[in-house]
């Protein structure tokens, strides 16, 4: 037998081991055993309840979007994949039985023996999320081998990712509320702490305003230095013509005594080494008075803070918008029969190509 012809008939058995018996094993599957997988698509995005100040173009513009909900969706689809929604999912899905198909699908099925990392493995192969960079738009594909499992699948992802928004958004509010909250609520209780002490004051020494009080006697004094003056003038108008000792003279300075021992004693009223006097009362007075006035600026301005915070909270509320609404598939969108056929003949005598074009060139060095 020649060289050629061994090689020929080697080129054969290659062209079969490589190509016809994989081809006719991929046919077979793909036409006889692979489980027709059905597909359903949801549009959603992630808005705030009021957005201001934001410039955007296209559909962004339509709907408002930014970053910020371009955040709010990249951790939505971590959401989507993860082994908590994975976890609620399966108590109401049961995916170890109802992601079996026919049964004979080898591939595409999911065992019901599986772990729960394999689980997730097939989870993420049957449910994907893409998200539009540009307008922020997560679209949700899910994947069934009835179309009804599908849709019911994508439908039950879209209300339990409304949920999560729904509940990070409140959390955020409620922490945001509750620390502004307790600032209103030390604020009121120092102000209703200093408003006792000013009470406490008040009673304890029995006057209103000292300020008020020594406002009056120094106008009672005034008046009375006015007398004063008045009884001094008369007096020296008596003396230019009168006796020292003259009963006018006597009686007028003793007016003039009693007088002066009045602005005296006014006088001691206002200042006194005593703790009842009424410049020690008027300080203590108006260190308590600016207390009061202080905790109710601090009290007003927590209340401010409060009802900021409520808008603001209010503002940053985020909705989950659906787009576009799942759908019942009507035909199976996988396996694609001719595509897979087709490519995998391609690639089968990309495969022998690769090899016989290898085989010649041992063959050309052994020689």
């Amino acid at each position: 037998m020649s060289i050629k012809l061994k090689n020929k008939r080697i080129n054969q058995g290659l062209f079969v081991a490589l190509v016809v018996v994989p081809w006719i094993v991929i046919v077979c599957y793909v036409l006889m055993f692979a489980s027709p997988r059905f597909v359903s698509t949801s549009s959603v995005v992630i808005k705030q309840v009021s957005e201001q100040g934001v410039s955007a173009t296209g559909i962004s513009a339509l709907l408002g979007v930014n970053n910020t909900n371009r955040d709010d969706a990249v951790y939505l689809t971590e959401y989507i994949l993860s082994d908590d929604m994975i976890d609620k999912l399966d108590k109401k899905f049961a995916f170890r039985q109802n992601f079996r198909g026919s049964g004979s699908d080898f591939i595409n099925e999911l065992d019901a023996e599986a772990t729960q990392e394999e689980l997730r493995s097939y989870f993420r192969k049957r449910v994907s999320v893409s998200l539009d960079e540009a307008s922020s738009v997560l679209t949700l594909k899910t994947e069934g081998f009835t179309p009804e499992y599908a849709y019911d699948l994508n439908k039950e992802i879209l209300a339990q990712s409304e949920v999560f928004v729904n509940d990070i958004s409140q959390q955020v509010a409620s922490e945001q509320l509750a620390f502004v909250s307790t600032q209103v609520t030390e604020a009121e209780a120092r102000l209703n702490t200093a408003k006792q002490t000013l009470l406490d004051y008040q009673n304890e020494n029995e006057i209103f305003d000292p300020q008020t009080n020594a406002q009056i006697v120094n106008q009672v004094i005034a008046t009375l230095q006015g007398q004063l003056s008045s009884l001094r003038t008369e007096e020296r108008q008596l003396l230019s013509y009168l006796n020292p000792e003259a009963p006018q003279v006597v009686s007028l300075r003793s007016q003039i005594s009693s007088v002066e021992k009045q602005i005296s004693d006014e006088q001691a009223k206002l200042t006194s080494p005593k703790d009842d006097k009424l410049n020690q009362q008027t300080a203590k007075f108006e260190a308590i008075k600016a207390d009061v006035e202080f905790a109710n600026e601090l009290y007003k301005l927590a209340l401010t803070s409060l009802e900021s915070a409520r808008i603001e909270a209010i503002r940053k509320m985020k909705n989950l918008i659906v787009i576009s609404s799942p759908h019942k598939a009507q035909e199976a969108l996988y396996p694609r029969k001719g595509y897979v056929i087709g490519t995998s003949l391609a690639l089968l005598l990309i495969l022998y190509g690769f090899v016989v074009l290898v085989l010649s060139v041992i063959r050309d060095h052994a020689k």
